[in-house]
């Protein structure tokens, strides 16, 4: 079911879920239902599944529409769904934008190919072909890995239709938002930054409408946001710097942080990853033990 919050009201923290995974290795849907759940009872102000912090590039194609389905009918309209539908070639994108579109998804998102990047011709077509498929927005996920410049994003959202959205994530992420967002273009609708997190407030302060990460602590995330568009920037700065600590360990441990900490909220049953088979160790959980004492307090949501 598609959400009832309009486009124009995209803002805030659009929490990314992790992929539950059980002891067999399976993504377990019981626990993603919950998880999405969480993130709706936190305040979250939408979704976006499955990307890198979801362990996309380890999943399989069925579990990849999973990530997608289960999300957009744990949402049931309640708050918008953006699907990840980047792929290796255009083919198996559009496929994935297909589905997200057939099973209800809000918008899709995608990464250009992030294997072997291809050139400006094949990239136009890429995303041509992915808006051609959808009636929905259609964002770009501006990483790192496959980065595009400003006058290449600008361009992409003035020659197709529905490409309309930048998670924007090249470094330093501040000035990439501020050159988009200076352009004025019509056909850009938003930019939102990623990082956790990290820098939301100076990207908020150059025009982004909101931050797209890692969901553990969207209850917090989302209030920073909200004191930021109250007017209260020095209210906003101080909770930030109590959330501080644990986006620094999300940025140092990866996923298994952030699950870890949803083991702690009730929500996980573990914080298994296919990306690293070593556990924590007893370092790292002293360290999120303070964290998580820290933290505690300025948390808004309990199981």
């Amino acid at each position: 079911m598609p959400s009832s919050v309009g486009e124009e009201a995209w803002r805030g923290s659009f929490a990314i879920p992790m992929t539950p995974f059980d002891e067999k290795d399976r993504i377990d849907e019981d626990v993603l239902r919950a998880e999405i759940e969480f993130c709706i009872q936190a305040g979250a102000r939408g979704i976006v599944t499955p990307v890198m912090v979801s362990e996309f590039f380890y999943l399989s194609e069925e579990e990849r529409r999973t990530m997608i389905r289960i999300p957009v009918e744990q949402a049931a309209g309640r708050v918008p769904v953006v699907a990840n539908c980047a792929a290796v070639n255009t083919p198996l994108a559009v496929s994935y934008a297909r589905y997200a579109e057939e099973v209800g998804a809000d918008a899709v998102i995608a990464m250009p190919p992030y294997i072997h990047r291809p050139d400006w011709e094949r990239l136009l077509g890429y995303y041509q072909a992915i808006s051609d498929v959808v009636s929905v927005p259609v964002w770009i996920q501006n990483a790192g890995v496959a980065a595009l410049s400003p006058d290449q994003i600008i361009t992409l959202c003035t020659e197709i239709e529905r490409v309309s959205w930048v998670k924007e994530e090249v470094p330093p992420s501040t000035h990439s938002i501020s050159a988009l967002v200076k352009r004025n273009c019509p056909a850009l609708k938003g930019v939102m930054g990623g990082a956790g997190g990290r820098y939301m407030i100076t990207e908020w302060a150059r025009g982004s409408k909101g931050v797209v990460h890692a969901c553990e602590i969207c209850d917090v995330i989302q209030a920073i946001w909200d004191l930021l568009e109250a007017g209260q920037e020095e209210a906003a700065r101080d909770l930030f710097e109590r959330a501080l600590p644990a986006i620094d360990l999300e940025g140092l441990m990866g996923m298994a942080f952030a699950k870890e900490i949803m083991v702690r909220r009730g929500v996980f049953k573990n914080h298994r990853m296919r990306l690293q088979a070593r556990p924590l160790d007893e370092d790292d959980l002293r360290e999120i033990d303070r964290v998580w004492e820290r933290l505690g307090p300025y948390l808004r949501w309990y199981p």
